[in-house]
């Protein structure tokens, strides 16, 4: 078996590359982009009245003026006006272009206006373009705003907006199948006998993966029965970019897929991770088709937790042990949590122990796992260890 550090590499230098896409502004999702954006002109893209008061000449304010004659209100979404006495201002809204020939803006906070006159109460050491925010500081035009790889999260998608980046050529997600296999599997609104299960896997992963951004996903159940399997798997590879099996991986009797792949012509590069859970771990990719193949196991927590470590897009994030914890076996273990936050900025992991791999219930109490290492058997509480979030 290998480690999850030589796993994880392995999957990130043959995994497919599946292209990019064109997506609108108008339905946005999660991805990230392809190309980098620039600016389509300076931002911001005049000098922006960053509070309501009056704007005026800074010289006459420096000369000792304390009195000033509004010629008019300038409102935001308005060609500015320009001022062409010095010795009178402007009132201006927040937002508003400042009007030609003023350099300095004074809040209402420190004014007073009586007859058409502001009068400054509160006399100060104001800089020249005090509460102005400067055209271009933000951005020239033609500089570089979201790099080729940015997430796009809600702010990138306004700053998208703002340049007027109405199309955005993305990171193409696969198009992906979860097939979830085994003949004790039912649909879940089926009513199971004693020897069967609701088949629940593929619409966990379903679930993270739609949240991660991958907007083509579907979900079949085959029998382990290998022509049905063969039969699948060489229309499927056609037609989807990722298959994701749950189930058929491990050295059981009914376990075919690991072969049929092999059959195939998939190259296979995993099979067999040193962690708990998720220990048969299958990946390998179909070159001819270009076809991404996962095999999971078949256990709900191991499938859960293969998928977030290995496959999702997830930035590292660490968190303390609230108690010991102790695992004796040379192998990675992926201990579920209950986190906590504290206002010292710390995420404090509280651990959630399985019974085993298919104790699915205690995730409900869980926010994600913890990655101990396999170099330790004990760990101690306050010692700080990579998170996974749940998806």
């Amino acid at each position: 078996m290998i480690s999850v550090e030589t796993a994880v590499d392995l999957i990130q230098q043959h995994l497919p590359a599946w292209g990019t896409e064109i997506i609108s502004l108008t339905e946005p999702w999660y991805s990230r982009l392809a190309v980098a954006i620039t600016s389509d002109r300076p931002y911001p893209p005049i000098d922006r009245i960053m509070v309501d008061g009056i704007a005026l000449n800074w010289a006459a304010y420096q000369s000792g003026q304390r009195a000033f004659p509004i010629l008019g209100v300038v409102p935001a979404g308005e060609v500015p006006p320009t001022l062409t006495d010095t010795q009178a201002c402007f009132e201006v809204m927040t937002g508003a272009a400042l009007p030609q020939g003023c350099d300095l803006v004074i809040p209402y906070e420190a004014l007073e206006i009586r007859d058409g006159v502001a009068h400054i109460l509160r006399a100060a050491a104001w800089s020249s373009y005090q509460f102005v925010h400067r055209c271009g500081s933000d951005a020239a035009a033609g500089q570089p705003v979201l790099a080729a790889g940015t997430p796009l999260h809600s702010p990138a998608w306004g700053i998208l907006a703002s340049v007027g980046q109405t199309e955005v050529c993305v990171q193409r997600t696969p198009r992906t199948q979860i097939i979830a296999t085994g003949n004790e599997l039912i649909a879940p609104h089926e009513t199971p006998q004693p020897h069967q299960l609701r088949l629940s896997n593929a619409y966990a992963l379903m679930a993270a993966l739609k949240h991660q951004g991958y907007t083509q996903v579907s979900i079949t159940h085959l029998p382990d029965d290998p022509v049905q399997l063969a039969t699948h798997y060489c229309q499927a590879s056609q037609d989807y970019d990722l298959l994701i099996y749950c189930g058929g991986v491990s050295k059981g009797k009914f376990d075919y897929l690991p072969q049929l792949w092999r059959n195939q012509g998939v190259q296979q590069y995993i099979h067999g991770v040193a962690q708990r859970p998720g220990k048969p771990l299958w990946f390998g990719v179909d070159h001819r088709q270009q076809t991404a193949v996962f095999g999971l196991p078949g256990n709900p927590v191991s499938s859960l937790v293969c998928l977030h470590r290995y496959l999702l897009d997830i930035p590292p994030l660490y968190a303390r042990l609230a108690a010991p914890f102790y695992f004796e076996k040379p192998l990675t273990y992926f201990l579920p949590v209950k986190l906590e936050t504290t206002k010292t900025a710390e995420l404090i992991a509280h651990p959630r122990p399985m019974q085993n791999s298919g104790d699915f219930l205690v995730l409900a109490d869980s926010d994600g796992f913890l990655e101990l290492p396999a170099s330790q058997e004990a760990f101690a509480a306050g010692e700080c260890y990579r998170y996974f979030p749940w998806s």
